[in-house]
Protein backbone atom coordinates (compact mmCIF):
# COMPACT_ATOMS: atom_id res chain seq x y z
CA UNK A 1 0.00 0.00 0.00
CA UNK A 2 1.40 3.39 -1.00
CA UNK A 3 1.95 5.98 1.71
CA UNK A 4 0.05 9.22 0.95
CA UNK A 5 2.28 12.13 -0.04
CA UNK A 6 1.71 15.00 2.44
CA UNK A 7 2.82 17.58 -0.15
CA UNK A 8 -0.24 16.64 -2.22
CA UNK A 9 -2.50 17.34 0.78
CA UNK A 10 -0.89 20.73 1.38
CA UNK A 11 -1.50 21.59 -2.29
CA UNK A 12 -5.21 20.81 -1.88
CA UNK A 13 -7.11 23.95 -3.00
CA UNK A 14 -9.00 24.16 0.31
CA UNK A 15 -5.75 23.99 2.28
CA UNK A 16 -4.21 26.66 0.04
CA UNK A 17 -7.34 28.79 0.61
CA UNK A 18 -6.98 28.32 4.39
CA UNK A 19 -3.36 29.45 4.22
CA UNK A 20 -4.36 32.57 2.26
CA UNK A 21 -7.19 33.26 4.72
CA UNK A 22 -4.82 32.94 7.69
CA UNK A 23 -2.27 35.25 6.03
CA UNK A 24 -4.95 37.92 5.63
CA UNK A 25 -6.45 37.37 9.08
CA UNK A 26 -3.13 37.58 10.93
CA UNK A 27 -2.08 40.53 8.75
CA UNK A 28 0.85 42.36 10.31
CA UNK A 29 0.83 40.45 13.61
CA UNK A 30 4.26 39.42 14.84
CA UNK A 31 5.54 36.53 16.94
CA UNK A 32 6.76 37.19 20.45
CA UNK A 33 10.24 38.04 19.12
CA UNK A 34 8.60 41.13 17.53
CA UNK A 35 10.34 40.41 14.20
CA UNK A 36 8.83 37.24 12.74
CA UNK A 37 5.48 37.54 10.96
CA UNK A 38 2.90 35.63 13.00
CA UNK A 39 1.77 33.57 10.01
CA UNK A 40 5.06 31.66 10.23
CA UNK A 41 3.65 29.87 13.31
CA UNK A 42 0.37 28.52 11.83
CA UNK A 43 2.26 27.43 8.72
CA UNK A 44 4.80 25.63 10.94
CA UNK A 45 1.94 23.83 12.71
CA UNK A 46 0.66 22.78 9.28
CA UNK A 47 4.19 21.65 8.36
CA UNK A 48 4.45 19.51 11.50
CA UNK A 49 1.13 17.83 10.70
CA UNK A 50 1.73 17.24 7.00
CA UNK A 51 5.49 17.00 6.72
CA UNK A 52 6.62 15.53 10.03
CA UNK A 53 3.58 13.37 10.82
CA UNK A 54 2.25 12.56 7.34
CA UNK A 55 -1.29 13.79 8.05
CA UNK A 56 -3.18 14.31 4.79
CA UNK A 57 -6.78 15.02 5.88
CA UNK A 58 -7.58 18.45 4.41
CA UNK A 59 -9.93 19.41 7.27
CA UNK A 60 -7.15 18.82 9.82
CA UNK A 61 -4.63 20.77 7.75
CA UNK A 62 -7.06 23.65 7.24
CA UNK A 63 -7.85 23.80 10.96
CA UNK A 64 -4.13 23.69 11.78
CA UNK A 65 -3.30 26.76 9.75
CA UNK A 66 -6.45 28.53 11.03
CA UNK A 67 -6.03 27.44 14.67
CA UNK A 68 -5.36 30.96 16.05
CA UNK A 69 -7.67 33.10 13.92
CA UNK A 70 -10.60 33.09 16.37
CA UNK A 71 -8.35 33.65 19.39
CA UNK A 72 -6.01 36.29 17.97
CA UNK A 73 -7.87 38.12 15.19
CA UNK A 74 -11.32 39.71 14.70
CA UNK A 75 -12.41 36.68 12.63
CA UNK A 76 -15.72 35.18 13.77
CA UNK A 77 -16.68 31.52 13.78
CA UNK A 78 -19.50 32.05 11.27
CA UNK A 79 -16.97 33.29 8.70
CA UNK A 80 -14.93 30.11 9.12
CA UNK A 81 -18.00 27.88 8.88
CA UNK A 82 -19.20 29.63 5.74
CA UNK A 83 -15.81 29.53 4.03
CA UNK A 84 -14.38 26.18 5.21
CA UNK A 85 -17.38 24.23 6.48
CA UNK A 86 -18.69 23.30 9.90
CA UNK A 87 -16.10 20.57 10.68
CA UNK A 88 -13.17 22.98 10.24
CA UNK A 89 -14.91 25.78 12.16
CA UNK A 90 -15.72 23.36 15.00
CA UNK A 91 -12.08 22.22 15.21
CA UNK A 92 -10.79 25.79 15.30
CA UNK A 93 -13.37 26.66 17.96
CA UNK A 94 -12.21 23.72 20.08
CA UNK A 95 -8.68 25.14 19.93
CA UNK A 96 -9.78 28.64 20.97
CA UNK A 97 -9.61 29.76 24.59
CA UNK A 98 -12.09 32.40 25.72
CA UNK A 99 -10.58 35.90 26.17
CA UNK A 100 -10.80 35.73 29.97
CA UNK A 101 -8.51 32.66 29.90
CA UNK A 102 -6.04 33.77 27.23
CA UNK A 103 -3.84 36.75 26.53
CA UNK A 104 -0.87 38.65 27.91
CA UNK A 105 -2.74 39.95 30.98
CA UNK A 106 -4.08 36.54 32.03
CA UNK A 107 -2.04 34.88 34.80
CA UNK A 108 -0.15 31.78 33.69
CA UNK A 109 -2.00 29.63 36.25
CA UNK A 110 -5.37 30.57 34.72
CA UNK A 111 -4.20 29.80 31.18
CA UNK A 112 -2.58 26.54 32.31
CA UNK A 113 -5.81 25.42 33.96
CA UNK A 114 -7.76 26.27 30.80
CA UNK A 115 -5.34 24.29 28.63
CA UNK A 116 -5.35 21.29 30.97
CA UNK A 117 -9.17 21.30 30.97
CA UNK A 118 -9.22 21.62 27.17
CA UNK A 119 -6.97 18.57 26.67
CA UNK A 120 -9.49 16.57 28.67
CA UNK A 121 -12.52 17.53 26.58
CA UNK A 122 -11.53 18.46 23.02
CA UNK A 123 -11.67 15.93 20.19
CA UNK A 124 -8.63 13.83 19.35
CA UNK A 125 -8.08 15.72 16.05
CA UNK A 126 -8.01 18.96 18.07
CA UNK A 127 -5.55 17.38 20.53
CA UNK A 128 -3.27 16.52 17.61
CA UNK A 129 -3.33 20.11 16.34
CA UNK A 130 -2.78 21.41 19.91
CA UNK A 131 0.28 19.15 20.25
CA UNK A 132 1.68 20.48 16.96
CA UNK A 133 0.99 24.03 18.15
CA UNK A 134 2.88 23.35 21.39
CA UNK A 135 5.66 21.63 19.41
CA UNK A 136 6.24 24.74 17.33
CA UNK A 137 6.01 27.08 20.32
CA UNK A 138 8.60 25.03 22.20
CA UNK A 139 10.86 24.98 19.15
CA UNK A 140 10.61 28.77 19.08
CA UNK A 141 10.90 29.31 22.85
CA UNK A 142 14.49 30.53 22.62
CA UNK A 143 13.42 33.42 20.38
CA UNK A 144 10.74 34.71 22.75
CA UNK A 145 11.82 37.77 24.76
CA UNK A 146 10.79 36.09 27.99
CA UNK A 147 12.47 36.01 31.36
CA UNK A 148 13.86 32.75 32.68
CA UNK A 149 10.88 32.64 35.05
CA UNK A 150 8.41 32.95 32.15
CA UNK A 151 10.24 30.24 30.15
CA UNK A 152 10.21 27.93 33.18
CA UNK A 153 6.48 28.61 33.62
CA UNK A 154 5.85 27.70 29.96
CA UNK A 155 7.78 24.45 30.37
CA UNK A 156 5.82 23.66 33.55
CA UNK A 157 2.59 24.40 31.68
CA UNK A 158 3.71 21.95 28.98
CA UNK A 159 4.36 19.31 31.63
CA UNK A 160 0.88 19.80 33.09
CA UNK A 161 -0.74 19.57 29.64
CA UNK A 162 1.14 16.34 28.93
CA UNK A 163 0.07 14.98 32.32
CA UNK A 164 -3.56 15.71 31.47
CA UNK A 165 -3.08 14.05 28.08
CA UNK A 166 -1.65 10.95 29.76
CA UNK A 167 -4.63 10.74 32.13
CA UNK A 168 -7.03 11.07 29.20
CA UNK A 169 -5.22 8.41 27.18
CA UNK A 170 -5.45 5.99 30.11
CA UNK A 171 -9.25 6.33 30.12
CA UNK A 172 -9.98 6.71 26.40
CA UNK A 173 -7.08 6.23 23.96
CA UNK A 174 -7.02 8.02 20.62
CA UNK A 175 -8.61 6.33 17.63
CA UNK A 176 -6.37 4.06 15.59
CA UNK A 177 -6.10 6.48 12.65
CA UNK A 178 -4.66 9.20 14.93
CA UNK A 179 -2.61 7.03 17.28
CA UNK A 180 0.69 7.19 15.39
CA UNK A 181 0.63 10.96 14.69
CA UNK A 182 -0.46 11.75 18.27
CA UNK A 183 2.30 9.50 19.67
CA UNK A 184 4.90 11.17 17.45
CA UNK A 185 3.74 14.71 18.25
CA UNK A 186 3.64 13.93 21.96
CA UNK A 187 7.22 12.57 21.82
CA UNK A 188 8.39 15.75 20.07
CA UNK A 189 6.70 17.94 22.70
CA UNK A 190 8.16 15.86 25.55
CA UNK A 191 11.64 16.06 24.03
CA UNK A 192 11.52 19.83 23.56
CA UNK A 193 9.73 20.39 26.85
CA UNK A 194 12.46 18.57 28.75
CA UNK A 195 15.24 20.48 27.02
CA UNK A 196 16.63 17.28 25.48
Amino acid sequence: MAVPDPSVAVADPDVVDAIAFAVRAHGRQLRKDRRTPYIVHPVAVLRHLAGDLGVTAPSLLEAAVLHDVLEDTPTVRAALAQRFGEPVAALVEELTLPPERHGPMVPDAVKTQALVEAVGRISWPAVLIKLCDRWDNLRDLGNAPWSDVKRASYLEQTSEILGALGRRRAVAPPPDDLLRPIDSAERAVRRLGSGA
